[in-house]
């Protein structure tokens, strides 16, 4: 069996082909060009993005059409159960396993029939206990739709390329649970929340809105994958995380700054992002400790690490809020925005470009800078290239289509200099080719870029033709793997070299 990446890492690898596959073919992500040098607020333009921000309420309009008859058919719950609205919250279910349509049809009957559907985490409490009320709700909503449209984009607007155009960004409600969330184009919010809590609460949807929306335009513009298949993807991804929940917190800090927060979880939240950037110096620890996992080659649990610490808004936004503070201080809207087209090698050099001239305490651990410099010259040029030619080299080799995935897998490996993983099955592709001193060079050359699951090594069928070899014995031998010996009668004979 051919080495892969984690589980965890597959399923955000498997969800990210799929937006790539939304904005644009992987060779117009990497061939897309970029620039080298940040204008000045003075070069731009002074003709603002157009920002299409569309609100789409078909979920709740259709729940409580069917809840003023008090009964739906099943092929109207069905219906129902496969809006846009409700796809996401699907998505997080099954990730969850928790949720499925058939259970997220049967509590939609019970709260159309007046019951209360006591729903798994993701989805929560459904109740049709108060019909009127949501619908006062969504109406309030649909009266405050130019307002918040116009405060988006107002928002936003200074911070994004005025020569670049943007794909429409949907706003789609639903109902059911605590869980809010997005896609590269959509926003997923769940007005049960802002009901439950009044219509007082409903300000706060705007700095809501600034914050996601922002994440729709940044995924738009600098498509990315979070990848933890080796130690530079591992740590380019948590980079990237910093970067862009952290310059999605500043500019709905600004806006609640600006704006005075207008109600109680607005004034939460301003507060919580105020002890943030307090405590942003101390949760400089936490990014080291994820950095040195990292070069420990734990890439899973740094995977795990870095998802704690983004936990309720956790360490990580607040770092990342402070390095977008810090350079847009400085620089104002341009050079942040500058960053935001570039990407995270980009947003970090940037920021300590600021702390270098000012003399500022940096929030990035000490380490980091020597491994911004690896990373610029390996994964980091081509993070979504890197990222494709590995999975692409696994499939061709499953495929059993050895030459075309010799020639993938060694990209992968140009790219990434830390990539165990391609080196593995590419020593894996020499063996079954019957190349056994090519597929112990690599096989070495994997070990010396992290792969350590020797007992995998040993069992591997890929690698038969190695077995018997006192080379691949000796090399596991050093690596404190001892080979066992196989009865004489099961020993396979050795493969011919071409």
């Amino acid at each position: 069996m051919r080495s892969g990446i984690g589980a965890a890492s597959a399923a955000i690898a498997a969800s990210c082909i799929g937006i790539i596959g939304v904005l644009g073919s992987w060779d117009d992500l990497i061939s897309r060009p970029r620039p080298v040098q940040a204008p000045s607020a003075e070069s731009q333009p002074a003709v603002a993005p157009a920002l299409e921000i569309r609100f789409d309420h078909d979920v709740v309009d259709q729940i409580l059409a069917l809840a003023a008859r008090g009964v739906a058919t099943s092929e109207e719950l069905d219906r129902w159960v496969h809006l846009p609205g409700n796809l996401e919250l699907l998505r997080q279910g099954r990730i969850d396993h928790d949720l499925t349509p058939d259970l997220l049809k049967e509590a939609a009957r019970v709260a159309i029939g007046g019951g209360t559907f006591p729903g798994p985490g993701t989805l929560g409490t459904l109740s049709g206990s108060d019909w009127p009320g949501l619908r006062q709700t969504l109406a309030a909503v649909r009266a405050r739709e130019d307002d918040l449209r116009i405060q988006a984009a107002s928002a936003l607007a200074p911070y994004l390329p005025r020569d670049r155009s943007l794909p429409p960004m949907v706003v789609h409600f639903h109902l059911g649970g605590s869980w809010d969330g997005r896609t590269t184009d959509a926003v997923f919010v769940n007005l049960t929340l802002f009901q439950t809590r009044g219509p007082a609460s409903l300000a706060g949807l705007d700095a809501l809105l600034v914050h996601e929306l922002f994440h729709c335009a940044h995924a738009a513009l600098a498509p990315a994958v979070e990848d933890y298949s080796s130690r530079q993807a591992a740590l380019y991804s948590v980079l990237l995380r910093v970067q862009q929940e952290g310059t999605a917190r500043h500019l709905e800090f600004d806006y609640l700054r600006a704006h005075t927060p207008a109600d109680t979880m607005d004034a939460t939240h301003f507060a919580k992002y105020e002890d943030g950037m307090r405590r942003a110096q101390e949760y400089t620890a936490v990014l080291a400790g994820i950095e040195a996992t990292i070069e420990r080659n734990q890439i899973e649990k740094a995977h795990l690490q870095t998802l704690d610490a983004l936990q309720t808004g956790g360490p990580l936004y607040a770092i990342g809020h402070v390095m977008a503070e810090t350079i847009d201080r400085d620089g104002g809207p341009a050079a942040l925005g500058f960053t935001v087209v570039n990407g995270p090698l980009t947003f970090a050099r940037a920021y300590l470009d600021v702390i270098a001239r000012s003399g500022e305490v940096s929030v990035l651990p000490a380490g980091l800078p020597p491994r911004l410099a690896e990373l610029e010259q390996g994964y980091g040029r081509a993070p979504v290239a890197a990222s494709q030619a590995r999975r692409k080299g696994l499939a061709l080799l499953e495929q059993g289509r050895q030459r075309e995935a010799a020639k993938v897998l060694q990209e992968s490996i140009d790219l990434d200099p830390t990539d165990a993983t391609s080196a593995y099955n590419l020593a894996c592709v020499r063996a079954l080719q019957g190349r056994r001193g090519r597929a112990l060079r690599w096989l070495k050359e994997s070990f010396d870029r992290g792969f350590d699951n020797y007992k995998h090594v040993a069992t591997d069928q890929d690698l038969e033709s190695l077995r018997d070899d006192p080379e691949f014995r000796d090399l596991l031998r050093s690596h404190g793997f001892e080979m066992p010996r196989r009865p004489a009668q099961d020993k396979a004979a050795p493969a011919a070299i071409p």
